[in-house]
């Protein structure tokens, strides 16, 4: 629901790596709040190693860093901005379906021809892909089944899993600047990156501590008969604790989302003080349009609704999709102006925003 979901490439590699040695000849790298991958150092070799590639996958994947590719296919939006930070986004010479993308210097490469759209959500050509010639392609699995990505290895391509939705901290998802950092043989700018982002969430999470009192938070909608919200442990519940709100669901140990009868959600939420987070519904209008017992809530009449729809494509795809993730310092002080702007007077809002 919350990234470019690639239908056919979402699947489950048969070249899954060898399992992970448990010899001490390895010498591993930690880093400091992702879970998914590190590094490891054998006979002046250096590997990326990615603990957990899939979902419940039982083996990890081990990529020897040794050549830095040259051009490369993303699948997911949210793999861009880090090419951005590094400096490094004209090696992306191919993503499937351009009109997810949101940032003005990727849309200006597709302009000029340097960026290939590899066909429409939920496909990739394959003719396209292997015209274009990539020295890598950077995929996710959300432990689906299909041969895209087979057909891919087979033609010599090498595939890199990147799983950092599975990283339940804001900063964790974060650090994975560092996965590509290796990959583009740009570990030293990753790191630095990195830690002023770090620096910053830090500064704003104690910031935001200090305030007297936690205001409540709802968060959803309804599709169908049932109301998707984040789990406690959900990457969005952590950024409504480190900005000093008390999410209505925080005691719950889901990492995922859960599915809510409207009832239930009602019940627990209808005094909440701010409804933050309404999906594709942008207004209040269009809220109502989904269902007029959305009007009931305390957040609803008081005009407390935000939801990440500030910053747009010109295609319609959220930044915050995009950039957000490599951004928690952002989406943090963004939440804190909205549940406590006497904290950050003076700072304006990057993805959120006060529906009308």
């Amino acid at each position: 629901m919350n990234r470019l979901i690639f239908g056919t490439i979402i699947l489950m590699c048969a070249c899954s790596g060898p399992e992970k040695e448990k010899s001490t000849v390895y010498s591993v790298e930690e880093l400091r709040h992702a879970k998914g991958f590190h590094f490891e150092t054998k006979e002046n070799q250096r590997y990326l190693v990615i603990d957990e590639p899939w979902p419940k996958a039982t083996k990890p994947i081990r990529y020897l860093l040794d050549k830095a590719p040259k051009k490369i296919v993303c699948t997911s939006t949210s793999h861009l901005p880090f090419f951005e930070m590094l400096g490094e986004e004209k090696l992306v010479i191919g993503f499937p379906n351009l009109n997810y993308i949101s940032s003005e210097v990727f849309l200006k490469q597709a302009e000029q021809g340097l960026l290939t759209d590899l066909g429409p959500d939920g496909s990739m050509n394959m003719e396209l892909l292997l015209g274009i010639n990539p020295d890598a392609v950077i995929a996710f699995d959300m432990g689906g089944e299909s041969k895209t990505l087979d057909k891919i290895q087979e033609a010599g391509i090498p595939v890199y899993y990147n799983s950092d939705f599975l990283e339940q901290s804001p900063l964790g998802r974060a650090e994975w600047i560092k996965f590509f950092g290796a990959l583009l043989n740009k570990e030293k700018e990753a790191d630095s990156i990195f830690s002023e982002i770090e620096k910053e969430y830090l500064r704003v999470k104690k910031l935001a501590s200090t305030a007297e009192n936690k205001s409540s938070i709802l968060s959803g909608v309804v599709y169908g008969d049932t109301w998707f919200l984040p789990g406690g442990n959900n990457w969005a519940a952590t950024f409504f604790s480190n900005a000093g709100a008390a999410y209505l669901w925080d005691s719950d140990t889901t990492s995922g989302w859960l599915e809510l009868s409207f009832e239930a959600v009602y019940e627990k939420g209808n005094d909440a003080e701010y409804w933050i987070g309404t999906s594709t519904l942008n207004s209040k209008d269009e809220m109502l349009g989904q269902d007029s017992r959305y009007s009931s809530f305390k957040a609803f009449e008081q005009d407390k609704v935000f939801n990440y729809s500030k910053k747009r494509g010109p295609n319609g795809g959220y930044d915050f999709f995009e950039s957000g993730y490599s951004r928690p310092d952002l989406v943090l002080s963004d939440l804190v102006k909205i549940v406590h702007p006497e904290l950050l007077p003076d700072y304006q809002t990057v993805y959120f925003q006060k529906l009308q």
